[in-house]
């Protein structure tokens, strides 16, 4: 049977500070991106329910929204925060194969499967 890929994105805002970094290492803000996409096969015409994706997507990020990352993160960069994100919708049992973390319009961070 074939694949399909479906995805979801969803949005929060936070505040962080890349330790050691030049001009990354003030506290600063972002409006962050997150993008999901998982991978299955066709069941009553759907891979997953988006409303199901995107609520286990919503429960991730939930303490993430205006925080200060640094304390939920060692190093908060947008790579971490991916691999942060892929690894807790993986333990929910959800085939993803790509995770982009958007800091910007501009600048992200994608991990892949």
């Amino acid at each position: 049977m074939m694949k399909m890929v479906v995805g979801v994105s969803e949005s929060f805002s936070a505040a962080h500070s890349i330790p050691g970094h030049k001009k990354c290492g003030k506290v600063h803000g972002h409006n962050f991106v997150v993008s999901v996409e998982v991978e299955g096969e066709l069941n009553k015409g759907m891979v997953i329910d988006f409303f199901e994706l995107k609520t286990h997507l919503k429960e991730v990020l939930e303490k993430f929204d205006h925080s200060m990352l640094n304390e939920l993160i060692e190093v908060p960069t947008s790579e971490n925060i991916a691999l942060h994100v892929f690894k807790e919708l993986k333990s929910r049992g959800l085939n993803v194969v790509r995770v982009r973390v958007s800091e910007n319009v501009d600048k992200w961070a994608e991990i892949r499967a």
